[in-house]
């Protein structure tokens, strides 16, 4: 009986929405008002029963919303800040911004010899990873020098020496996740444990540590048991101040597969110029002294300059994968590049403020913490994530890089695995988010029409697994995708 009242009560409201007003003009479009019916009936789900949550879609030709649900409503984004600070980088710094990470020395070169120090200084590349590294130390190679009398000094004096965000938890564990921040830093701060059981029970399962560095130690107590035993794994990061040690404990079954993780590190700083050091030597640099921390001193001379991929690549990597360790890496570089060295959090915070006002969003209206969206202290709203998403479409001096960073739905990042099947998903570009009860989409889609629309859902206090939260999601983009502009209401209207 319900469901018939609903179905004659909706069949009613489109008869009302259809007729003319008294000037001849016509009110809803029925198609419109049965989207908004199919779209309010997914966000009726019980998963959303505390009724926290917000959802606009906005068309970007027709400069004309299309669905609106407490759009204005202040919620935890999650990681769909990393849009906000996204678009600053990509204004601020250009689509083709290079990080320098620079080497130095004061003392002499005499044939290949470097006689005194070499000073090694990062600007806050957020990706200088293994590749990366290695290209650094043959640049050196071949200046050429061939030994280094001296010690091998690490300068991260371009950002501030807060390791992580203040609204972060204050005892972070070892998840990659919650890699702390530095000028200066390696491989996105983390090192990768790779673990597969012993040749029979009794062994102790084989692990390697990627990068393989004496700046990491291991500690293998496990042990692999047999094949239909309960087995249970720790792995873990101990901070032992002069160097990490990679612990792994427990059991593992000897026909289980390789398991992998992702650990964060301890100190930046000592991280990266260790494995520079190593790596100088694998490539035939003799270095007799150790390493250390320090500045650049004034009369140093460049002996390298190496640049990062461009900014624009960075990016894919912060939002298809939501990398947190990228976001507020830049937002230091940004920092020091308006405010001058050392680049802080909170002065970064200060120029993205800047940004939401020049889009017509004053500082009162939201709370912003973090560059990254990790911290459940942000609150934004669906409007507001639109704001931004509709500034970035109107400059095209950004917007294909912007939109070029985002998940392409089905195909690849995190929505690889969702709406696989589905004809037209990959005319969906987004940005996922999530926290504990906190679960959000944002981005852009097409329709089927080819109507494009900017889009924020915003999703908090979750009374469902993350899965049926995104399950929603995608079905409200599938009506998007589908969504059609009949012929006689788009009639005489400019597209």
């Amino acid at each position: 009986m319900k469901s018939w009242f609903r179905f004659a009560s909706f069949i009613f409201v489109l008869l009302i929405a259809s007729t003319s007003s008294a000037d001849g003009t016509s009110k809803v479009p029925s198609e419109v008002l049965e989207f908004k019916h199919k779209i309010d009936q997914l966000l009726s789900h019980s998963c959303l029963r505390k009724k926290e949550f917000g959802a606009l879609i906005y068309s970007l030709d027709r400069k004309e919303t299309l669905y609106s649900r407490n759009s204005e409503r202040l919620l935890i984004p999650a990681s769909n800040l990393k849009l906000v600070t996204t678009a600053l980088a990509l204004k601020e710094l250009g689509p083709d911004f290079r990080f320098e990470t620079n080497l130095y020395s004061d003392g002499k070169i005499e044939g290949d010899h470097l006689i005194g120090d070499l000073y090694i200084k990062g600007f806050g590349d957020p990706k200088l990873v293994t590749e990366q590294m290695w290209l650094l130390a043959n640049q050196l190679k071949n200046v050429p020098i061939r030994k280094i009398t001296g010690n091998i000094i690490a300068d991260d004096s371009y950002f501030d020496r807060q390791r992580r965000v203040k609204t972060w938890k204050s005892n972070p564990g070892a998840q990659a996740y919650n890699a702390p921040l530095g000028a200066l830093s390696f491989n996105f701060n983390t090192v990768t444990a790779f673990i597969q059981p012993g040749k029979k029970a009794g062994d102790k399962p084989v692990v390697m540590v990627e990068p393989e560095t004496r700046y990491i130690r291991l500690s293998n107590v496990a042990s692999t048991i047999g094949k239909n035993e309960k087995a249970e794994l720790w792995v873990n990061r101990v901070d032992q101040k002069s160097h990490d040690q990679v612990t792994v404990s427990g059991t593992i079954r000897e026909n289980q597969k390789r398991a992998t993780y992702y650990l964060n590190i301890t100190d930046p700083t000592n991280y990266a110029v260790n494995v520079f050091k190593e790596y100088l030597e694998r490539a035939g640099v003799e270095v007799t002294g150790n390493t250390q921390n320090g500045t650049v001193p004034p009369k140093a001379k460049r002996l390298v300059r190496h640049e990062s991929e461009p900014i624009a690549l960075a990016l894919r990597g912060l939002n298809k994968f939501s990398n947190n360790f990228v976001a507020e890496q830049i937002l230091k570089t940004l920092a020091a590049k308006r405010f001058g060295p050392p680049g802080t959090t909170e002065n970064g915070l200060k120029f993205l403020r800047d940004y939401m006002q020049s889009i017509g969003v004053s500082s009162n209206e939201y709370k912003i913490v973090d560059a990254s969206g990790l911290s459940k202290q942000n609150r934004l709203s669906p409007a507001h994530l639109v704001a931004v998403l509709k500034d970035m479409h109107s400059d095209l001096s950004v917007y294909p890089e912007f939109v070029s960073a985002l998940g392409i739905m089905g195909l690849d990042g995190n929505v690889k695995n969702r709406m696989r099947g589905i004809k037209e998903a990959q005319k969906a570009r987004v940005k996922t988010g999530t926290l504990n009860r906190v679960n959000s989409l944002s981005g852009y889609f097409q329709s089927q029409d080819g109507e494009q629309f900017a889009f924020s859902i915003l999703m908090n206090e979750l009374k469902c697994s993350h899965s049926q939260a995104r399950g929603i999601q995608d079905k409200i983009i599938h009506q998007g995708l589908k969504f059609k502009r009949l012929k006689n209401s788009i009639e005489g209207e400019p597209r």
